[in-house]
């Protein structure tokens, strides 16, 4: 059956030609996606900021059940009800993989140019690579894409994942620990395991317990709620925008670089346009909550990252509907 959409040359095409038209998209599409997408992530930020202002809690506790329970069970709970090839498997993978290695040359090359610290370019580093691919991705694509792609980007959520609790911690932890402390770290967390597991069934076709399913699904659920207000908690106690240079590095990285680098691989590698277009707009998604989570759980710069997730999720509706734009001609 011939594809609906344009192959990746012309999604290439599409979106050159785009970036030279002055009117990009309707300012009512950028107030839409800010009304529907954006606003109720920043509303539930304010919540924790306002909470944590009235009633002072302990930021770590919710950290620690945001890292050990809700993000391993919204993960399994999505791939195990997501039907993958390994095929699909292996190109989300290595896209996924040569972005995130993308960024990370550009955040060491850039960092080096305005002599960061270790630890803040650990940081800077963290939130170019690792984006809101989860309760920021996955409504987005069902939004501008359609529901029947939302697939796809379970998948890139779950190597995103992977990512953040393997080379996140890694880089996190290394500004403190030796590399079999850091790599201990990394072994401790569940998303690992959950991640793993969840790919197995998927691709073998095997179904788990209903009960079980139903109570992951339950406890995932509680990922977003739960994950934003402890990021506003944690801005309430330490964020500080201080650091202009990292920040401003970090948001550039993270909101034009990665969706520009995305574009790049989809084209090389020649991948399927369906898939190519998952790939595009899921990586102009703003810093991963998951950042400022892992930052607070390991103590390296917690109040920088909090600060790069606030605002790289601020700025990102210029670049989300740009890219949006983009892939949808």
């Amino acid at each position: 059956m011939k594809s609906d959409f344009p192959d990746s040359e012309k999604v290439v095409t599409s979106c050159r030609k785009a970036l030279e038209v002055k009117q990009l998209v309707p300012i009512s599409a950028l107030g839409l996606l800010f009304w529907e997408r954006v606003l109720p992530i920043l509303l539930l930020v304010a919540l924790g900021y306002l909470f944590q202002r009235r009633i002072k809690i302990d930021a770590s506790t919710l950290n620690r059940v945001n890292l050990y329970l809700f993000v391993p069970a919204l993960t399994l709970s999505r791939l195990a009800e997501t039907l993958l090839s390994v095929q699909i498997i292996g190109i989300v993978a290595v896209a996924t993989l040569f972005n995130v290695l993308t960024l990370w040359f550009f955040s060491l090359a850039a960092g080096r140019l305005i002599r960061l610290d270790s630890q803040t370019q650990a940081t800077v580093t963290l939130g170019a690579m690792l984006g809101n691919s989860g309760n920021f991705g996955l409504p987005l694509i069902e939004l501008v894409l359609g529901r029947q792609f939302v697939g796809y980007q379970a998948l890139v959520l779950a190597f995103n994942n992977i990512l953040t609790f393997t080379i996140g911690i890694w880089l996190l932890a290394r500004a403190k620990l030796s590399i079999a402390e850091a790599t201990k770290q990394v072994l401790s967390m569940p998303l690992i395991y959950a991640v793993l597991l969840g790919i197995f069934l998927s691709v073998t076709q095997t179904s788990m317990p209903k009960p079980l399913l139903t109570s992951l699904r339950y406890l995932g659920d509680g990922l977003i709620p739960v994950a934003l207000v402890t990021l506003g908690v944690q801005l309430a106690e330490q964020a500080e925008i201080r650091n202009g240079a990292a920040i401003g590095l970090a948001a550039i990285l993270r909101l034009i670089a990665s969706p520009l680098s995305m574009l790049a691989i989809v084209h090389l590698l020649g991948i399927q346009p369906e898939l190519g277009r998952v790939l595009i707009l899921g990586a102009s998604v703003p810093t991963a909550v998951n950042t400022a989570l892992l930052a607070i759980e390991l103590r390296v710069n917690p109040s920088l990252a909090s600060a790069i997730v606030l605002v790289t999720t601020i700025l990102c509706p210029i670049t989300v509907t740009v890219t949006a734009f983009c892939v949808t001609q």
